[in-house]
């Protein structure tokens, strides 16, 4: 058992964020958590942010310099980071429901924890809207590597972690522009790191139209691909669909709007399943043969059926021959 609560450094990746640093800064100070470093690596923030930086006085570190981005911002800060216990929030999430409480109570309670993730929200630009962010398993006797290889992510404002952990499975990738959180959770997955649940909402993620995630989705699918091909040698059912449909909507739904969009999609999945997997012919083979679209979106399970796609098949044909 700790005598003393966990030490934690929360280092927030910053550069135009002016409107939301306060807020942000304010959802970790507000928990009046006693073993608290707070350090904002601010990219050369051309709006009021400095200033604003300035206003928190002693309570927070910072510093404003041009970076090469934010992985670059990220690992800086863990470098300089003093306390053993590390996570990142960027200058637009917040913090929510004592997060540093919830999270010291498990480290205290659970030896040899080397990471813990909390559950999280989504949120729109001004906070309101809340929804739940969609997060993997991560309890006793769940096989994690596989959960991120089928399933995706985990919330990243709710993942803290130990530093010798960090260092040892070789810290962030610098060269990641979008996930470099997804890359990060998969290696220690695979590193076979002590997880943990800790089964409490406590960050708030904004998602608008004018965030990188947001605003860059094929991007952001077209590195997670890369990443796990890097460390799984092949992507899963889940993102070769969430990179269909985005092409398709791009290429297609824009162009001919949605009919017969099913037998589209289905063809535009196996299309990108080949293209991601043909480096693993037996994988491949089976998942062309067997993988199909869920049917509302890139979502595990609900799978469309081949009485669905013989259905639309014979519909697309039948409106040809009417045409």
């Amino acid at each position: 058992m700790h005598n003393q609560p966990t030490a934690f450094t929360v280092v927030v990746p910053s550069y135009n964020q002016g409107r939301f640093i306060d807020e942000t800064l304010e959802s970790l100070l507000s928990q009046q958590y006693p073993s608290l470093e707070i350090l904002v690596m601010d990219g050369g923030s051309t709006d009021d942010t400095v200033e604003r930086l300035k206003r928190f006085g002693d309570r927070i570190c910072w510093v404003s310099e041009k970076d090469k981005g934010q992985s670059d911002a990220i690992a800086k800060g863990f470098a300089h980071a003093r306390h053993e216990w590390i996570s990142w929030l960027n200058s637009d999430d917040v913090q929510c429901n004592r997060a540093l409480w919830a999270v010291n109570d498990i480290i205290t309670n659970t030896p040899g924890v080397e990471v813990v993730v909390g559950q999280g929200h989504y949120m729109d630009e001004d906070g309101s809207n809340p929804r739940p962010y969609p997060t993997i398993a991560t309890g006793a006797g769940i096989d994690i590597s596989k959960e991120l290889f089928e399933k995706g992510y985990l919330a990243q404002p709710s993942v803290f972690f130990h530093k010798q952990a960090y260092q040892q499975i070789g810290g962030i990738d610098p060269s990641l522009q979008f996930c470099m959180d997804y890359d990060l959770w998969v290696r220690f997955a695979l590193g076979g790191r002590h997880i943990a649940p800790c089964n409490v909402d406590i960050s708030g993620n904004r998602w608008y139209a004018a965030t990188k995630t947001a605003g860059q989705l094929l991007g952001l699918l077209a590195e997670v691909s890369a990443i796990q091909v890097r460390h799984f040698g092949c992507v899963s059912p889940y993102f070769v669909q969430a990179v269909s449909d985005n092409l398709y909507q791009t290429f297609h739904g824009h162009q001919y709007g949605d009919d017969h969009h099913v037998l589209y999609r289905v063809l535009y999945f196996k299309t990108v399943w080949v293209w991601f997997n043909a480096r693993r012919p037996l994988y491949c083979l089976r998942g062309l043969l067997c993988e199909t679209i869920a049917k509302s979106g890139p979502i595990v399970g609900d799978k469309l059926m081949f009485g669905d796609w013989w259905a639309g098949f014979k519909k697309v044909i039948s409106a040809r021959r009417a045409g």
